[in-house]
């Protein structure tokens, strides 16, 4: 996307905002709706759009491998306190394990999250100011799918 482009107006600045701090249904509405009518919000939006699927997959992956490890942890610790029933007083560890992780889980999602929710507010600050914000490696792509003519 090339920077020889008409002064944006304050609507066009607050369309192309309002995707990255309100999530995917938004931006797919917002681009819906702007992709024929400006460049501008059209790339803000589909960026912002592309953002939020790649932020959907990887949540969901790593949740997965949470789950995945509480479950191994829960099943791995029933089975060693059934095996160890002759020292219970060894295996009291291991009732703590699953109460854990649901820390665990808060432990690796929560800065994950904060991490995102401030690309998202730094996004949108920067589009209210008129420049042209780019995620790292996501808005190189989107551009490049923009530019692609069928």
């Amino acid at each position: 996307m090339n920077d020889n482009h008409p002064p944006l107006s304050s609507d066009e600045k607050l369309m192309g905002a309002i995707p990255h701090l309100f999530g995917l249904l938004v931006a797919l509405v917002m681009w819906m709706m702007q992709k024929d009518k400006s460049r501008f919000v059209k790339f803000q939006a589909l960026q912002a759009l592309v953002f939020d699927v790649v932020v959907m997959i990887v949540m969901g992956v790593l949740f997965a491998c949470l789950f995945g490890v509480m479950f191994l942890g829960t099943f791995g610790s029933m089975v060693m306190t059934v095996e160890a029933a002759s020292s219970p007083d060894e295996m009291a560890p291991f009732f703590m394990l699953p109460f854990m992780f649901p820390f665990t889980i808060f432990a690796c999602v929560f800065p994950l999250s904060f991490f995102l929710l401030i690309m998202r507010i730094v996004a949108a600050v920067s589009v209210l100011g008129g420049r042209n914000f780019r995620y790292p490696i996501l808005g190189s792509w989107v551009e490049n799918f923009l530019d692609e003519k069928p």
